[in-house]
């Protein structure tokens, strides 16, 4: 962060960063805002039992110390806060966790989704907002209103043989489970049709129409931007791309107007000034598959070149 001594040696941030230690993408809005001479604040979720804070929600402001620093978080300085967290925080009640620790952890969440008070500065993105654009349900719903393919959907508890050449089993939400000794990420698994028995299940999950073979695309849309990535193999990749993320190549490419057009108009209905969307190329047709309101981006631009820090970092500072 940029340290200035200040009004009796705090610091009053333009622009507060709201992520966790081991973030990279909001490391490089970081580095670009000190190359830019603009004050901020990064308060990383994993360390605030490490602050000391008051926090008035009326005026709004906060006044906090953290090691050997203070700042205070006024909207008579601040212009923006980029927010680079879930609203639903699936690292609370973790086995193994002391009851204390589930409460602090729980308290701490609340106090960040609290931030939303700061109405009149620029979100990238709102909590309030992140909340719902975060139900996937809803954004398939949403993307078909505005007029976009979506693979057939439904959900189920039961892996039901439907009428599709492939079906793609995925969950609801993302899905993160612990054992104590390490975090594992649940991925989308492609099954052919007939392949799979019909079982019951205890939860509900997506069964959809599996599009493949197909191209992945990754839009990156800053308010009326929107960078779209092609990834690629020299192999063949049907199933989730993210188990191979190393072992890809992402191509910047022009999309054509309407898809464009739908992916910044559908990232503004949902209130979001940023957001990551997933699209499939498919039978030379395009579908949304998803949208993260706070998705990662940091590989990308280490694998295109492309300036993703200093395209947001423009947006949050309104130029």
């Amino acid at each position: 962060m940029k340290i200035e001594k200040v009004n009796n040696s705090k610091i009053y941030p333009e622009v507060l960063l709201i992520s966790n230690r081991f973030d990279f993408s909001t490391d490089y809005i970081a580095v670009e805002l000190a190359n830019q001479g603009v004050d901020y604040i990064r308060i990383n979720r994993d360390e605030l039992k490490d602050y000391s804070i008051e926090f008035d929600p009326i005026k709004p402001e906060i006044t906090a110390k953290y090691k050997d620093y203070s700042f205070v978080v006024s909207t008579k300085y601040l212009k923006s806060i980029y927010y680079r967290a879930p609203t639903f925080l699936r690292d609370i009640f973790q086995e193994g966790l002391t009851e204390e620790e589930q409460l602090i952890r729980t308290q701490w969440a609340a106090f960040v989704r609290s931030l939303c008070v700061f109405e009149d500065v620029k979100w990238l993105n709102n909590p309030v907002n992140i909340y719902k654009a975060e139900i996937k349900p809803y954004q398939l719903f949403l993307a078909n209103k505005l007029g976009m393919r979506i693979p057939k959907t439904i959900i189920s508890n039961l892996t039901l043989n439907l009428d599709f050449d492939f079906e793609a089993i995925k969950s609801i939400d993302t899905a993160i489970v612990s054992n104590g000794d390490y975090e594992g990420f649940v991925y989308t698994e492609i099954y052919k049709r007939n392949e799979l028995e019909e079982v019951k299940y205890t939860s509900p999950f997506f069964i959809q129409q599996g599009l493949v073979p197909k191209i992945d695309i990754r839009v990156t849309v800053v308010e009326n931007n929107a960078i779209a990535i092609k990834i690629t193999s020299d192999k063949k990749i049907d199933e989730d791309w993210r188990r191979y993320k190393n072992e890809l190549t992402y191509t910047v490419f022009e999309l054509p107007k309407s898809v464009r057009d739908f992916c910044i108009n559908y990232t503004k209905k949902l209130n979001l000034n940023f957001g990551a969307i997933d699209l499939i190329l498919y039978n030379n047709e395009y579908y949304f598959i998803e949208i993260n309101p706070t998705g990662e981006w940091s590989w990308l631009q280490k694998n295109t070149g492309y300036k993703f820090d200093k395209l947001i970092v423009k947006s949050l500072l309104n130029v």
